[in-house]
């Protein structure tokens, strides 16, 4: 992403706020008592939805807190590969916890689109990807 683009995203953010001065001097009632600018997440989740780019988003919310929504144990078994058009395909360290995780379909899912918005994911797939020996 080039620095243009994070600019161009956050720009007409910034323009669409009320000034923080009239051309007189004297405060408008909507004045902003500040200068700031509109957090940088703000343009991030523009300039995301202009290119598409939102699920890239979800899939790295979802990973960072992928303990916190299935929970350590579970965590310490499975992982999220990636997140594409709803589908969520996650790695399981055995058959036995895919079969877990295929159990846990429905609250996985439900507390994904909880966190993360109502249709973030859809479908949930597992496969058994153990560790590559040294």
């Amino acid at each position: 992403m080039a620095c243009s683009d994070l600019v161009l995203a956050i720009v007409p953010a910034v323009n669409a706020r009320p000034r923080w001065f009239d051309p007189l001097g004297e405060p408008g009632p909507d004045a902003v008592t500040s200068r700031a600018l509109p957090p940088v997440g703000e343009g991030l989740r523009a300039l995301a939805a202009q290119r598409g780019w939102q699920s890239h988003l979800a899939a790295g919310d979802l990973h960072a807190a992928w303990e916190q929504v299935v929970g350590p144990q579970l965590a310490g078994q499975t992982a999220p590969l990636r997140l594409q058009g709803g589908v969520l395909v996650l790695a399981a360290s055995s058959s036995l916890w895919a079969a877990e995780v295929r159990q846990l379909t429905r609250m996985i899912t439900e507390r994904i689109n909880e966190r993360l918005g109502e249709g973030t994911v859809r479908q949930v797939t597992v496969s058994v990807r153990r560790p590559k020996s040294r």
